[in-house]
């Protein structure tokens, strides 16, 4: 489905509610917004993923898997990420911009679409990204135990201020700060730390400011991965088979022009490495469209033999330990 062709536009009603607006989104345009294909199945559409069997059907919703089911995208907004109704309406007022004149609920204050559908960055970051070094030690254990990324590369990044853990309880989360190419922090990648979470909002700046494993500026192969965590794992994986490589998290399935831009300036080797699923495809193919006039850019595709670059870190650290546990211990003669 195009993503394009369900652009939400919330409000045909101005007199709603703030709430009845963002229950209002199109329920097929969020799922694609969290990279699931809905496909048509007569008046529905039907999603199936790994931890999903959804179908919609207008603004109505139910999840085979899990057995539960909703109303309005407030809801599956909560079912998908695991957000409270705070958190769940804050990010879909913040992605989907509708337009409502404020009476209850959330508030809005009046004036052209775009102009305050987000907070100041600032402002976001001191009320989801406030540091909390005492989570610190739950936080790294996800990393690290959980996600097998190297412990000396996830303490480095720590100990300069890129990763923390912020101060929610009892489920820290991990914040992952987006750097201009001057180091200047304008952006932030939230991920919770409980496992079996989807909860991984953007603050601020994606577009020209990321998160990266390496220096881009230095850097001979740039690679583009659709998170902070496929681009440590994917830094696990090559970094000693690949000269000078950067790997950079796009913070979702969109590879950013300025990147693409910045490479093509220096003559670097650009690579993209989305996730191996429709939505990892798309943004592939969007990268291409957009460059294919470049002259002399090269950029080429990586995809993860799973479903993303963490996936095959874990599989390829299975394997090891396999390998080590049936290798033969020396006799002594």
């Amino acid at each position: 489905m195009n993503a394009q062709a369900l652009t939400m536009e919330a409000g045909g009603n101005d007199a709603l509610p703030a709430t009845d607006a963002l229950r209002a989104i199109s329920l097929p345009a969020l799922l694609v917004w969290h990279g699931l294909d809905p496909k048509p199945e007569g008046l529905s559409f039907r999603v199936r993923s790994d931890r999903h069997n959804l179908v919609v059907t207008g603004n109505r919703w139910f999840d085979n898997k899990t057995g539960t089911g909703g109303i309005g995208a407030i809801n599956l907004q909560m079912h998908l990420t695991g957000e409270d109704f705070p958190a769940a309406c804050h990010t879909l007022a913040r992605q989907f911009r509708p337009v409502v004149v404020p009476r209850t609920g959330i508030a809005f204050p009046p004036g052209k679409p775009g102009e305050f559908d987000r907070l100041p960055f600032p402002q976001l970051m001191a009320k989801y990204a406030v540091r909390d070094d005492r989570n610190w030690p739950i936080a790294r254990a996800y990393l690290v135990e959980n996600r097998k990324l190297e412990p000396t590369l996830v303490d480095e990044f720590h100990a300069v201020g890129s990763i923390y853990a912020n101060n929610h309880r009892p489920n820290p989360g991990l914040v992952f700060l987006h750097r201009t190419d001057c180091g200047k922090v304008v952006g932030a990648t939230l991920r919770d730390t409980r496992a079996e979470s989807s909860f991984r909002p953007c603050l601020g700046d994606k577009l020209t400011a990321w998160f990266a494993v390496g220096n881009t500026r230095e850097a001979r192969s740039v690679v583009a991965v659709e998170s902070p965590i496929e681009a440590l794992s994917y830094h696990a994986l090559f970094a000693a088979r690949v000269d000078r490589l950067a790997v950079v998290s796009c913070s979702g399935s969109t590879v950013p022009d300025e990147l693409m831009r910045q490479s093509y300036d220096r003559r670097q080797s650009f690579v993209v490495a989305l996730n191996n699923d429709p939505a990892g495809e798309r943004g592939w193919q969007k990268a291409w469209d957009r460059t294919a006039d470049w002259a002399g850019f090269k950029i080429a595709s990586d995809r993860p033999r799973l479903k993303d670059w963490n996936a095959d870190l874990l599989a390829s650290v299975q394997a090891v330990r396999i390998a080590t546990a049936q290798k033969p211990f020396p006799h002594k003669i």
